[in-house]
């Protein structure tokens, strides 16, 4: 993190956030937002309202994670929905913070969450503060508050200009200094910003910034009217200028260096001209960067103007010749710029004389001798040498300017021994490639510049440094490896610095093939720099950095809680990484509520690498005290919570409604809500009763058992953090249970009690719903077998011709549960419709069930022309339900007729037929009597059990039949009784004497059989 800053410097900031002045406030929301959403576009978000938008945590975690680049770990809600949620994410940051050495002061969660402005707006500047501020003044040793010093930094990077600032504000207010502080650090970028006008001070600051960010990656973070306002904000100015301490200039910025332009020659230095002649010069401007030269020369007093001549000649770019005519005696004067800027040593003034032979000059009698033009056997720092000779080349003086590479200039000395000699020296400072100028009457000697390239004899990257990533503390004595042998035949020269600055002392050893040992003490903490010169030439990645750290430090010691939240009964883990923090005890307590200490496991995974894990027992509050050798590292607050308040757990859907069956074969379906119910991740799944006491336990155990005691299969998914989807389909009707438990502990509203209900397993069947085998006159039925359904209520109603008391009334019993028999008696022939309902929900698919009622044809009278159809409008069958084997059964069987003819009636009916069939299927031996459409029918058993009295009307396909039952004993009788029922398809008894309408096709094979 970055380093501790003076707190009393830093709270004084604080203080003017929340002061009582808030004409700053709106300047100060903007900067202080656009510098939030220059950090949070990495994580691809942005904020609209300081106030607002903090006020979860969220933006908050992902802006330290990216200023910090640390993780603050899975310890937050990412997608809180009540104010606890958001408050504990707040307090999250405030913990990390406080991690981070950050102290925050006068402000807490709470004003955050409120949106309280002033102390939102102070909480952003203690962040700009300390990453981006202070980070910047790490190693900035001078006195002074971070103030002052970035100050002192921005003061720096205007050196070149030559102003300074003396505040952030007033100074910056007309938008020049700006100007001049973009063009110092690219020059070129804003040429002309000494001769801005500081009455256009929106327009000086809109162009600065607009060049800042464009090829300096500096963010405009303020606008330009709020940098030239008069309410302009100290904090404001000062985030948006620290920004200029770091920035690089981007690749293709039309930057310029007009310093590095050269111009020489008579021209420019009036050697040898005459008035009418030619005055040339050479303007060298090729490693100025693009732009344009302009020479000007202005004549003596009353003079007229002069007109100068010149333009890019030869290979190389940027080099210009030209030249001009001084037609009178006197002063002139040349001017020359690059980009606006005046060339090192311009204006130039050149005298021009009428006498010759002042200007008479003869350039081959110089001659220049020496390695220090050859650069040949010279190394950096060495002495080079050359010598001028001149005494006969005519009244002039050598004029020499020497260099560097970096276009910066190389001191010499001369030595002149008055005879027509000059002795230079110089010591070339680096590597490289030097230009030596020698002019003599201020016009170049041939050869000049002369090229001197200074080479390394040595190649010093070859030079292998180990022994650098040691950690190094007060106190030792680290020993560095340096390996020469591969490097060339050079001397190895070593210097080490303090972090005060101060040059220490050191052994270098040598074993004569190449191997060096460095060895250092180091008394203060801190980075020492460590410089190594091999052959004279620095060696590359260079210089080296020994970070040396205090014999102990506890505030090195990490102290790693996944979350501050447990749960009771699941062992928490937890890191302590004392492998930075150097000698020392590290010693761990955990206390409860009442301040005693509980037992832990301790695991040493690694050297300086501790595990600990708790189970927390009870419910409660936990604290971990932390120290390293005698010194408090800090106490971790930690909450023991159970897995799943069950409290809060939200059980509901439409599958749920104990007033609504299921159906069977439809998924019922329920959501449970556990997001305010979970201490953190929770398992919930189906519960197995027959591993009741397995150790893989899950916070929320469901379960559904059938009608049938055996568990339902169940589907679980997790929708959304905390909410899980529950469904299973029943299989067959009746009673379901749902349970949800936790530990043993029901869930809110459970067990739950569930209906299904089968409509589908429903069957309806029997002639009451047949359109053939229903008799006018007589009853019918029909079975409703919903033992598979579920209990419902059956509902039966039954339209048709008759109204008022004619309309039939269905009887419905329940022999076994589910089983319905329903009969319902009709006397008019015709269609019925038989709505059948079962619970809520029909059972005939839209149309009614359709029983259609016929009439018996009692025959034809063949010998008219005319059809005449007698129809049996009523009978009855009078037989006995109950007699003994060889006992006699008296059978009456009545009848009524009526005619359907356009004529009168032709002849009588034919009698209907009528046998006893027994049990063995074999016919009873009968004897019958007729009088007055009343049949008397005398039939004689010959074996006990079940006898069906067959009537059939001529001609038709109905068949009426009765029973009665022959037995020997009262306990047979009772027997029979329920063979009876059986054959007949009930359960319950009739009245002796009542009749029972059978459906031809029933009993065909019957008729068959006994050839009725």
């Amino acid at each position: 993190m970055t380093q501790q800053v003076n707190e009393d410097e830093r709270q004084c900031y604080l203080d003017d956030v929340i002061s009582e002045n808030t004409g700053w406030i709106r300047i100060q929301e903007k900067t202080f937002k656009r510098w939030m959403n220059e950090h949070l576009k990495h994580r691809k978000l942005e904020i609209d309202d300081l106030s607002e938008d903090l006020n979860d945590g969220l933006a908050l975690i992902n802006l330290l994670e990216v200023l910090s680049h640390k993780s603050i770990g899975r310890s937050y809600t990412k997608k809180p929905r009540i104010n606890a949620q958001k408050m504990e994410n707040i307090v999250c940051t405030f913990n990390f913070m406080k991690g981070e050495g950050i102290k925050i002061v006068n402000i807490d969660s709470t004003d955050i969450m409120s949106g309280n402005m002033k102390l939102t707006l102070g909480l952003i500047w203690t962040l700009i503060f300390n990453y981006q501020i202070a980070a910047n003044l790490k190693d900035d040793n001078s006195g002074g508050g971070p103030k002052k010093k970035l100050l002192n930094k921005i003061n720096q990077r205007l050196a070149p200009s030559g102003r300074k600032a003396k505040n952030f504000t007033s100074d910056w207010a007309d938008g020049t200094l700006l100007a001049c502080l973009v063009n110092c650090i690219a020059p070129g970028l804003i040429p002309n910003y000494a001769v801005l006008n500081a009455d256009d001070k929106v327009a000086n600051a809109t162009l600065a910034m607009d060049l800042a960010e464009t090829w300096l990656g500096v963010a405009k973070l303020l606008g330009p009217e709020d940098l030239t306002s008069s309410s302009a904000d100290d904090l404001s100015n000062m985030t948006y200028l620290s920004g200029f301490l770091d920035c690089k200039v981007k690749e293709g910025a039309p930057v310029v260096y007009p310093t590095r332009a050269i111009a020489r020659g008579p021209g420019v230095s009036g050697v040898g001209l005459l008035p009418g002649k030619p005055a040339k010069f050479e303007i060298d401007a090729s490693k100025c960067g693009a732009g344009d030269v302009v020479v000007t020369v202005i004549g003596p007093e009353g003079s007229q103007p002069v007109k100068v001549d010149y333009a890019v000649t030869g290979e190389t770019p940027g080099v210009y010749t030209g030249s001009y005519f001084p037609k009178d005696e006197g002063e002139y004067v040349v001017n020359v710029t690059f980009c606006g800027v005046t060339v090192p040593k311009a204006p130039f003034k050149v005298n021009i004389y009428g006498d010759g032979p002042r200007n008479k000059l003869d350039l081959k009698k110089v001659t220049v001798e020496g390695t220090g033009l050859t650069g040949e056997d010279i190394l950096p720092e060495e002495n080079a040498w050359f010598k001028i000779h001149y005494g006969e080349a005519g009244p002039a003086e050598p004029k020499v300017e020497i260099v560097g590479p970096d276009a910066q200039p190389v001191p010499f000395n001369i030595e002149q021994d008055g005879k027509g000699e000059q002795y230079i020296s110089y010591k070339p400072p680096k590597f490289g490639m030097y230009n030596v100028a020698v002019n003599f009457g201020g016009m170049p000697l041939p050869n000049s510049p002369y090229k001197v390239k200074i080479s390394p004899k040595v190649d010093a990257s070859k030079l292998k440094v180990t022994g650098l990533a040691q950690l190094v503390r007060i106190g030792d004595n680290p020993v560095f490896e340096i390996d020469c042998s591969t490097a060339g035949d050079g001397k190895l020269e070593a210097q080490v610095i303090s972090p005060t600055g101060k040059v220490l002392k050191y052994i270098l050893d040598d074993d004569d093939k190449g191997h060096h040992t460095l060895k250092i003490n180091p008394t203060e903490t801190g980075t020492h720099t460590i410089n190594l010169i091999y052959g004279k030439v620095v060696v590359p990645h260079g210089p080296f950095m020994v970070k040396v750290r205090p014999e102990s430090e506890p505030d090195k010691v990490k102290v790693m809680i996944e979350s501050a939240t447990m749960r009771i009964g699941q062992p928490t883990k937890f890191q302590i990484d004392s492998k930075e923090a150097g000698n020392g005890e590290l010693k761990v307590r955990i206390l409860n509520d009442s301040g005693n200490e509980v037992r832990f496991d301790h695991d040493q995974n690694d050297y300086g690498m501790d595990t600990y894990i708790f189970n927390p027992k009870k419910e409660g509050h936990y604290k971990i005290d932390v120290t390293f050798d005698g010194e408090p590292v800090g106490e971790f607050d930690m909450k023991a919570e159970p897995r799943l308040k069950l409290d809060k757990l939200n059980i509901f859907g439409d599958g749920l409604n104990s007033n609504k069956p299921l159906k069977v074969g439809e998924e019922c379906k329920m959501t449970i809500d556990a997001s305010r119910a979970m201490t953190g991740e929770i398992v919930i799944r189906e519960k197995d009763p027959s591993k009741m006491n397995s150790d893989d336990s899950a916070d929320l155990e469901l379960l559904v058992v059938g009608p049938d005691g055996r568990p339902v299969p169940l589907e679980i998914e997790e929708s959304e953090e905390g909410v899980f989807k529950v469904s299973f389909t029943p299989d067959k009707a009746g009673d379901y249970l749902f349970v949800a438990e936790s530990e043993g502990v029901s869930a809110p509203k459970c067990p739950i009690n569930l209906k299904a209900r089968g409509l589908k397993s429903v069957k309806v069947y029997g002639p009451g719903i047949e359109p053939t085998g229903n008799i006018c006159g007589f009853d019918t039925h029909f079975v409703v077998d919903a033992r598979e359904a579920g209990e419902e209520n059956l509902i039966v109603d039954i339209s048709g011709p008759g109204t008022g008391e004619s309309k039939p009334t269905a009887t419905i019993t329940e022999p076994k549960k589910g089983l319905f028999h329903v009969k319902y008696d009709v006397g008019l022939h015709n269609n019925y419709d038989v709505n059948v309902k079962y619970g809520d929900e029909t059972l005939h698919k839209g149309k009614p069930f359709t029983a259609k009622v016929h009439t018996h044809s009692a025959g034809v009278f063949a010998s008219t022309r005319r059809r005449v159809e007698i129809q049996v409008t009523r009978m009855s069958i009078e037989a006995p339900r109950q007699c003994s084997v060889d006992d006699f059964i008296d059978i009456n069987v009545k009848y009524a007729q009526r005619f359907k003819s356009m004529a009168s009636v032709c002849g009588p009916a034919q009698p209907p037929t009528i046998k006893v069939l027994g049990p063995q299927r074999k016919l009873v031996d009968t004897k019958t009597i007729v009088a007055d459409s009343v049949y008397k029918v005398r039939a004689s058993p010959v074996e006990k059990g079940a006898h069906k009295v067959m009537v059939r009307c001529t001609d038709s396909d109905l068949v009426y039949g009765s029973s009665a039952t022959c037995l020997t004993s009262p306990s047979e009788k009772k027997e029979e009784k329920a063979r009876e029922s059986s054959l007949l398809g009930y359960n319950g008894d009739y009245a002796n004497g009542q009749t029972r309408a059978f459906c031809a096709r029933c009993l065909f094979r019957e008729r068959e059989t006994v050839n009725l």
